[in-house]
């Protein structure tokens, strides 16, 4: 009985070294970091500019491919079906 409270401790002792402020830093200290409320400089991202006949045709692929993957999970879905189907049919006979 003693052994179940004993590990109970050491966990506890575990995972009371792995908390950010006891773990090993790299290089320098990093504990101003960890818990800091101040928000680091945003980076500004850089998209690539398409013209709108391009963009149009860019939604126009994207519409047909999420159409064909519709289609094509609705096909997989009724042949599940039929086969779950047939099998009940000959297990029922």
């Amino acid at each position: 009985m003693s052994g179940s409270i004993q590990d109970m401790n050491n966990r506890v002792n575990q995972n009371r070294s792995l908390k950010p402020s006891n773990r090993a830093k790299f290089r320098d200290s990093n504990r101003d970091n960890i818990y800091s409320d101040s928000v680091p400089a945003l980076t500004k991202l850089n998209f690539k500019t398409v013209s709108e006949i391009e963009l149009k045709k860019i939604k126009e692929r994207i519409k047909n491919r999420a159409l064909r993957d519709r289609t094509k999970e609705t096909y997989i879905y009724i042949f599940i079906v039929v086969a779950l189907l047939g099998l009940l049919i000959l297990l029922l006979k």
